[in-house]
């Protein structure tokens, strides 16, 4: 496990009169020119007193931004965040170690000085963080799909994307995807990236959580012992939340799924339920391992009827859509058990 994107609450701070700060001026009221929502923001070296609704300073390598600390309370934050591989690689695809994550920090600390804002970085509170592992899987990232809506963390919202699994709350989150495809995605290159690369990212999304996790929230910490620490923890947060099952318990989750599987046609077709189910799952592996296309093709060699033809592949589409609609595609013929030992092994125990 290590450090992806931070962002800091820099709690020190002063801004030279020759900063880059671009100010957000307040909103108003056409009608009556009343400003809403304007407040002091900073006041530099010179003196010179800036309001608006926010300032920032955005790089291609941080974020930084001057807020209003409440609506209803006086003062200002000021938050920073960056990516710490993106810094060091120019990309956020490998993994950086503590002595290449202290540099970032201080890289990060030279570039807003240079930009007219002085702080010292390591006196900064850790108001986020993520940190991530890319391992190399054995099978496509569609054949662990179904195992991850059985991996539940308590009081937590689950989502899926395809490519990406999450499961949230309000303090954090676990996030499973093919990194390989996030990156196609952004129209990047990857041929020069390890293939079928699943990246699992820890994200605590506040100070206090970092402190419950970590048992520290300065900078200052995390480069006095706290970095390996924040390893040690991450692999055994994944333990609890997703990975706490045995295979045997893994197992028979995937059997309910099944059994859940099976009530949805008992329920609908009633008496014929299971001849319409394995039919189902029949056109559903049929279309996964060929394709509608090819069985498609096949059919009009094998038919000469069109309608026929047409029929049988209508009922092709429509059953394999009764699979669909209740399972996520699976993609390789190992079992859950299986499966789910490997990504145990390759994220808490390597």
């Amino acid at each position: 496990m290590t450090l992806d994107t931070v962002k800091l609450h820099l709690k020190d701070y002063s801004i030279t009169g020759e900063s880059n700060l671009t100010v957000q001026p307040a909103t108003y009221i056409a009608g009556t020119g009343e400003v809403v929502s304007e407040f002091p923001l900073f006041q530099d070296k010179t003196g010179k007193k800036f309001k608006g609704s926010k300032a920032y300073l955005n790089t291609d390598r941080l974020n930084l931004t001057i807020q209003p600390f409440t609506r209803s309370e006086a003062g200002t934050t000021c938050f920073v965040s960056f990516s710490v591989p993106k810094i060091h690689y120019g990309n956020n695809f490998y993994s950086v170690g503590e002595e290449g994550a202290q540099a970032v920090f201080h890289l990060v600390e030279k570039e807003l000085r240079q930009a007219g804002i002085h702080t010292d970085i390591q006196e900064a509170d850790l108001s986020r963080v993520d940190t991530f592992k890319n391992i190399q899987t054995e099978e496509p990232f569609s054949s662990y799909y179904t195992l991850f809506p059985l991996l539940k963390a308590r009081r937590a919202i689950q989502r899926g994307y395809g490519t990406t699994f999450l499961v949230h709350n309000t303090q954090q989150e676990f996030c499973v995807y093919d990194k390989l495809a996030e990156m196609q995605n952004r129209e990047i290159d990857t041929s020069h990236f390890p293939a079928q690369t699943m990246r699992f990212e820890h994200r605590l999304l506040n100070k206090k959580k970092i402190e419950k996790i970590y048992g520290f929230s300065s900078v200052s910490a995390l480069f006095s012992g706290g970095y390996s620490e924040l390893k040690t923890r991450q692999r055994e947060e994944w333990r609890k939340s997703l990975f706490s099952h045995s295979v045997e318990e893994v197992v028979m989750l995937g059997s309910r799924q099944l059994e859940q599987e099976m009530r949805f046609f008992k329920q609908k077709f009633e008496r014929n339920w299971f001849e319409w189910f394995l039919k189902s799952y029949g056109a559903y592996h049929l279309a996964q391992v060929a394709g509608v296309e090819v069985v498609r093709l096949a059919l009009q060699n094998v038919e000469a009827e069109r309608t026929k033809v047409w029929r049988a592949e209508k009922m092709l589409l429509d059953t394999k859509r009764e699979i669909e609609m209740l399972k996520q595609e699976e993609g390789s013929n190992k079992t859950l058990g299986v499966l789910y030992q490997e990504l145990k092994e390759k994220v808490c125990l390597n």
